[in-house]
């Protein structure tokens, strides 16, 4: 066998050795297996849900029903459900690792204080800082301190009002009368929307419309609202309550802005809604050929 030949075996030999050495590891601890964070039931049994933070304020959150509502100063508004979905994902998060919390610095990890504390019926979830190499985050449940993947930043930093549900109308009803600047349309007997001031033209299908927009009109995002109680507004008067419902008009462009003083939030919805929250639009017309159903 010439020097080439033994070069060449030499060379497989070694990478043979190589990979041995990477899949066996020889000196190593295997990787554990993720664990669950915790063993509580389904998130669907959950009733109650906590947040306690340093730096902003607490919030409270319970179910009636299948619907989330957030506690805030004497308030109770209806709850984001893509927050409360958050709250509840710790309940399926998993653990890549665990460490008794006496042996670890808690106050390093940022634990003692914990960024956030949440608290899912009796279960209490410390969160704190995220580690350096992985960017997992630390949590504590017990005596234990695990790294979980870190999708709650917003639960720690976020502003009371990003917490409560995007809906202008959740929780209420159809529907009756509409009170926009410059136009009011109500809902009679006969089943008809009427207009007023008379629009000539105005078609029964672009009132309904205008009517479906302000009933389904969901904000991108909630903020706080400190601004005055007064100016241009929208009145809205729906079939399950006897008190209408009274927005504030801040802004038109470049986002529609419409506040709620009485709850102290304003919704910021995308300004091409606008048009067809504050005016009439016809139905585009069905293509020749094709069935208008």
């Amino acid at each position: 066998m010439g020097p080439r030949s033994l070069l060449n075996l030499g060379l497989v030999a070694l990478l043979v050795a190589l990979l041995l050495v990477a899949y066996f590891r020889p000196g190593l601890e295997p990787v554990p297996a993720a664990q669950p964070l915790t063993t509580h039931p389904d998130p669907a049994s959950v009733t109650r849900l906590h947040i306690e933070r340093p730096n902003r304020e607490s919030l409270t959150f319970s179910k009636d029903g299948d619907l989330w509502y957030l506690a805030m100063a004497g308030r109770r508004l209806p709850a984001a459900d893509f927050q409360v979905r958050a709250l509840l994902r710790l309940l399926g998060a998993t653990s890549v690792r665990s460490y008794p919390a006496d042996t670890l610095d808690l106050a390093a990890l940022g634990l003692d204080p914990p960024r956030a504390t949440i608290g899912i019926d009796d279960l209490s979830v410390h969160l704190g800082a995220t580690e350096a190499l992985e960017q997992k985050r630390y949590a504590r449940i017990g005596d234990r301190v695990h790294l979980i993947n870190d999708q709650y930043q917003h639960l720690v930093t976020a502003d009371w009002a990003t917490f409560v549900s995007g809906r202008l109308l959740a929780t209420r009803g159809p529907i009756t009368r509409l009170e926009l600047p410059g136009m009011t349309l109500s809902y009679h007997d006969d089943r008809h929307w009427q207009v007023e001031p008379e629009l000539a033209g105005a078609s029964a299908d672009a009132l309904q419309g205008l009517i479906d927009n302000w009933q389904s009109a969901t904000a991108l995002y909630v903020q706080a609202y400190t601004g005055p109680a007064s100016g241009e507004g929208v009145t809205l008067h729906t079939r399950d309550s006897d008190k209408p419902l009274s927005l504030q008009l801040v802004s038109r462009t470049p986002d529609l802005i419409l506040a709620r003083p009485d709850w102290g939030i304003q919704y910021h919805l995308s300004g091409g809604v606008e048009a067809g929250l504050f005016s009439l639009t016809e139905p585009a017309p069905v293509p020749e050929g094709l069935p208008d159903n």
